[in-house]
């Protein structure tokens, strides 16, 4: 039997990969078996159960995948290096205030000087 990637089950689909990603991650569809290096093993069988829940209307290219609110002290820790690196790099670190954005370039044409051949 031969099997197809997510990829190509992405483009007969005729919909991005990573929505077909966001199918299978918010549980939408169920998820393929893997081989043993972990690729996905998309049968015909489960193709045409997709595209039967895409007709039904059970599936939209606008699925959101949201990550779970978590209160662990090591995810915690992460999101807030997340927003320190995040305002490091919108914010003056000594001053604490946003840093000046740079000026625009004049309109009005500069002049050019010419050198004299002398």
């Amino acid at each position: 039997m031969k099997y197809l990637t997510t990829l190509e089950v992405a483009h007969e689909l005729k919909v991005s990969k990573q929505t077909l990603l966001n199918w299978l991650y918010a549980g939408k569809i169920p998820e393929p078996p893997r081989n043993s290096k972990g690729y996905r093993l998309w049968s015909a069988a489960r193709l045409s159960l997709v595209k039967r829940l895409i007709r039904e209307g059970r599936l939209h290219k606008r699925t959101v995948v949201h990550r779970e609110a978590s209160n662990r002290p090591e995810v915690l820790g992460e999101f807030a290096r997340e927003v320190n690196q995040f305002l490091r790099g919108r914010l003056n670190p000594a001053v604490g205030r946003a840093l000046p954005r740079p000026s625009r370039p004049s309109s009005r044409p500069t002049a050019v000087r010419r050198r004299s051949r002398a």
